[in-house]
């Protein structure tokens, strides 16, 4: 079976202190990125990864002294395309027994561009909650109601969570195949042709914490 780049959904969420909890239990069916974890920590993988929290109520972990998680609200990126790059480093260990010869560094590098429109509200014609988190990771952002009430949410340059389901449509008892990666977005370009739709691109690399495949079992 293969599949288009059509079955690829794009989810962003960007970090936020608010979101951080250090006690209780997790909740059920909830994306975690963890931060820390204390010596007696129940927390199924390593610091700098994801894990979702199991489906059933009973069975959550509860946090223990020094864990610490952040809480990702994913949102929907609708996207026109994507490219992902993975990539290594190499070292040249070339010599006159082996002329040439080279290894990898180990160093990861991860990169790519996310193209997609600008999306408003129906009702109110405000940016959906994904293209205002982008924008703001540019520019400040001004609210201003008309009556003297402003509201201003300078530049927010925090670190940017994606998460791609690469085989969207699963059923019941299928695998699901996600691809997270914790991303800085480095640069936004905007189109705005008078005979096109108002689009924009971004491109990221890698930010802080670890690039996995998560396999979750629907």
């Amino acid at each position: 079976m293969k599949l288009t780049g059509q079955k690829a959904q794009v989810f962003i969420d960007s970090f936020d202190n608010t979101s951080i909890i250090d006690s209780g239990d997790t909740i059920e069916k909830t994306k975690y990125f963890v931060i820390a974890k204390g010596d007696l920590s129940d927390i199924p993988v390593p610091a700098g990864t994801i894990f979702v929290s199991p489906k059933d109520s009973a069975n959550q972990i509860t946090l223990v002294s020094g864990d610490r998680l952040f809480k990702i609200n994913e949102e929907r990126f609708c996207k026109t395309s994507a490219s992902f790059e993975f990539s290594f480093g190499s070292v040249d260990v070339g010599d006159d027994c082996d002329p040439g010869a080279t290894i990898s560094d180990g160093i990861l590098t991860f990169s790519g561009s996310l193209a997609g429109l600008f999306r408003y509200d129906d009702v109110t014609n405000e940016f959906d909650e994904v293209t205002d988190i982008i924008v703001n990771k540019f520019l400040d952002i001004v609210e201003d109601d008309g009556s003297g009430a402003y509201v201003i949410h300078p530049r927010n340059d925090s670190q940017v969570y994606i998460l791609t389901l690469l085989n969207s449509g699963t059923k019941t008892g299928q695998t699901e195949q996600w691809l997270f990666a914790p991303i800085n977005i480095n640069s936004m370009s905007m189109s705005m042709g008078n005979t096109d739709a108002q689009a924009k691109e971004l491109s990221f690399s890698k930010g802080e914490g670890n690039v996995v495949i998560y396999k979750l079992k629907k």
